[in-house]
């Protein structure tokens, strides 16, 4: 393969200055950590230097620089700032919290409170206008952050006033809501509803999990689909910003080895999601206690004496800087990692996987830098010199799918984009030339399906010779529906998930052997209902069920299958057959028996396992499992259960044993609903979770078997939790 005259790709937008605006690709220039000062101790911003961290985020709080009313100190922000100058380090600041002389010290929810909170941040952005401080807008308003309870209609008009008072003071600032932990998607709702998106920004958001980094890609996705549903035209890639983030390593939770792994994968996999800033929760260890959370976040113990996230940080920016992310290559498996990073015409390959059953080192980033003499080098040159947008894509109503690509070469005729296994290359809608750079616009193939997530497998070519393969471009739907299907009660249920709260008007059909309809259902989804149900009465248990709109169209890929109960040993109904542990840290000593009861519930007076637990603080789950060894069915695809939830907040899971003697654990979802929901679990090994044991390759082996039904762990090792667990009408879709 020639090689191509390579030049620095560029998009056709001007970026901003290092030290304006929100930071680009480039490493380090998004890599930053959370703080708790603004004068630090001797010796702390020598050491921040080492690591080489170019953001802090801290509180900017009100209360403590408006003493008086409307009388303002700014100095020990002044101090802070002179300090990161010295650094080469940015502010993040987050406008909080209440005030005792407003609002009687609560989060500000008069007329009053909210102009006074407004006209401190009017000030604030006036006093450091031109000094590249990022502003955001409270923390986390979707908890107990928010005084005296998270109100989403309050925290929407605060930020409302606010984000017009700081444009007002400095057009040019950058500007950020609502620094949410997690993903409080009804809160984003009524937040976006209000049309701030087209006056803030980005988006930040807090993506704590118990799992590794990776698993926020479905909700970067989900929130990409969601601000293209309620952002103007003219910011259709709002930017999305990881504002808080961490893994303590305090006692039971995650060790030093693991955070040292994940604070790099963290900044690497949010690059590859198109999420250039990360802040990492904590830049210190808060306190002395090893038990305690809070006190375990840092990257350096409170002596500044390095962690081994600090060092895993360091060696990452000394290796990659200056490099920027181009694309994420296609690995072996979902679980492979490889990010390729470009300095003017050196590459670079930074690889991991995700799969807890490989070795420690494959675990941890590898960075290798990409050699003339390497057999993919003219290649991976020629890919590098493209830029299509990192991370997610958002389709539907709101947003036509496309695809912008820039290429920074002077041959731009010589590259071709197409489907993987396509005979006729993408459609190019337009392209725009800048000097020697070429913009292309692609139109993407139309989705006929309203679900939630399609991939789409991309091969690129230049000089007609495929280029090496990137992951293929994720896209989500911004008004997406979901069907979820199953016998329950002696009849058949459907779910119809409507998260746009769109009307929908439409049937749902069975159909038989030679397309006869055996039965069918209307489904009426009114405007503003998240939510649909339909049921058939069917004597049948092998059928294909599609969802239809109301010219016939199916909205969604039929669901093909046959239907059979989830029995036990015995060939009775499984709820008979199962036992109930609880089980403390994980000990392998057996679990404490809990009691299950047998009753009746739901309009049919369906049979349901009913078990009762309390957690106390520290690693604590129950499991439900057969008494008997219980195989399941081989040709089995899914596991369908109705489970009822009662806001817990626990999570769910089971646990499934192969031939080969691994273990998988499939993750599935949490408790953080109430009323009955059906819970899927596919048997192909795609679901997410944990695995361990036998053949270690994260397929499973036939035959397989139970070894728990369901699997619930504590929603907080810090407080614990209690709840009753209720299943019903577990089955199994079986292939055709």
């Amino acid at each position: 393969m020639r090689s191509p005259c390579l030049l620095l790709a560029v998009s056709l937008i001007a970026a901003a200055p290092p030290d304006e605006g929100l930071p680009g690709p480039t490493v380090p220039d998004g890599f930053g950590v959370n703080i708790h000062f603004t004068d630090p101790q001797p010796g702390e911003m020598e050491r921040f230097a080492e690591a080489g961290f170019k953001f802090v985020r801290m509180d900017f709080f009100w209360e403590g620089i408006e003493r008086e009313r409307g009388v303002y100190d700014f100095s020990a922000y002044d101090r802070l700032m002179g300090h990161l100058d010295k650094v080469g380090a940015r502010a993040y600041f987050i406008l909080d919290y209440g005030h005792r002389l407003y609002d009687d010290g609560l989060s500000p929810h008069s007329p009053a409170g909210r102009a006074a909170f407004a006209a401190f941040a009017k000030a604030a952005a006036a006093h450091f206008k031109g000094r590249g401080v990022i502003w955001e807008v409270w923390n986390e308003p979707n908890i107990s952050f928010w005084k005296p309870r998270p109100n989403a209609d309050d925290y929407t008009k605060l930020a409302v006033e606010t984000v017009k008072a700081v444009r007002e003071a400095d057009p040019k600032a950058t500007i950020l809501i609502p620094g949410s932990s997690g993903f409080p998607w009804d809160f984003f709702e009524t937040l976006f509803a209000s049309g701030i998106l087209e006056h803030v920004d980005g988006v930040s958001v807090h993506p704590y999990r118990e799992s590794h980094p990776e698993t926020a890609a479905e909700d970067y996705g989900r929130l990409r689909a969601l601000i293209a549903r309620h952002a103007p035209p003219t910011k259709p890639m709002l930017p999305i910003v990881s504002g808080e983030w961490g893994y303590s390593t305090a006692e039971k939770r995650f060790s030093e080895a693991d955070q040292a792994r994940y604070i790099v994968r963290e900044y690497l996999s949010n690059l590859a999601n198109g999420v250039n800033l990360s802040i990492f929760y904590d830049w210190k260890d808060d306190g002395p206690d090893p038990k305690e959370n809070e006190h375990r976040f840092g990257t350096v113990r409170q002596d500044l004496s390095p962690k081994p996230s600090f060092l895993a940080a360091q060696a990452l920016i000394r290796d990659l800087k200056g490099y920027s992310f181009t694309h994420r290559l296609r690995g072996a498996t979902p679980a492979d990692w490889k990010l390729l990073f470009a300095k003017g015409e050196s590459l670079a390959v930074v690889s991991w996987t995700t799969d807890m059953g490989a070795p420690e080192p494959a675990r941890s980033p590898r960075v290798q830098v990409v050699n003339d003499s390497d057999s993919d080098a003219a290649g991976m040159k020629a890919l590098a010199a493209i830029r299509i947008d990192a991370g997610p894509r958002a389709e539907g109503q709101d947003a036509p799918s496309h695809l912008a690509v820039t290429l920074g070469v002077a041959d731009a005729k010589a590259f071709g984009c197409r489907i993987a296994g396509a005979t006729e290359p993408l459609k190019v809608e337009y392209e725009t030339r800048k000097g020697a750079y070429t913009a292309l616009v692609y139109k993407l193939p139309t989705n006929p399906y309203r679900t939630p997530h399609r991939e789409i497998p991309l091969e690129i070519t230049y000089d007609g010779r495929p280029l090496p393969a990137i992951h293929p471009i994720q896209v989500w739907r911004s008004d997406p529906l979901s069907l979820a299907f199953a016998p329950r009660g002696g009849a058949y249920e459907a779910t119809i998930d409507n998260p746009s709260k769109r009307p929908f008007h439409g049937r749902l059909v069975a159909k038989g052997p030679g397309g006869k309809e055996l039965a069918s259902a209307v489904v009426n989804i009114p405007k503003g209902r998240p939510k649909g149900e339909a049921s058939l009465k069917l004597k049948a248990t092998k059928f294909d069920v599609a969802l239809v709109d109301a010219d016939g169209s199916p909205v969604l890929e039929p669901i093909a299958g046959r239907f059979e109960p989830l029995l036990g040993p015995d060939r009775r109904d499984v709820l008979d057959d199962l036992e109930a542990d609880l089980h403390v840290d994980n000990a392998g000593t057996g679990g404490k028996p809990l009691k299950t009861t047998i009753d009746t519930a739901g309009r049919r007076d369906e049979r349901v396992l009913k078990i009762i637990y309390e957690f106390d603080a520290g690693w604590r789950y129950l499991v439900a499992r057969p008494r008997k060894p219980l195989p399941i069915p081989e040709k089995a695809r899914e596991v369908l259960m109705w489970l009822k939830g009662d806001g817990s907040n626990a999570y769910v899971r089971c646990r499934i044993g192969d031939a080969s003697g691994q273990t998988f654990q499939p993750d599935l979802g949490r408790l953080d609903f109430k009323g009955w929901k059906l819970v899927r679990i596919p048997l192909d090994g795609s679901a997410p979770g944990g695995r361990w044991g036998g053949a270690g390759d994260g397929v499973p082996h036939p035959p397989l078997h139970w070894e728990a039904v369901l699997l619930l762990d504590s929603p907080d090792r810090d407080k614990g939790g209690r709840g009753a667990a209720v299943l019903a009408s577990p089955s199994y879709r079986l292939e055709p």
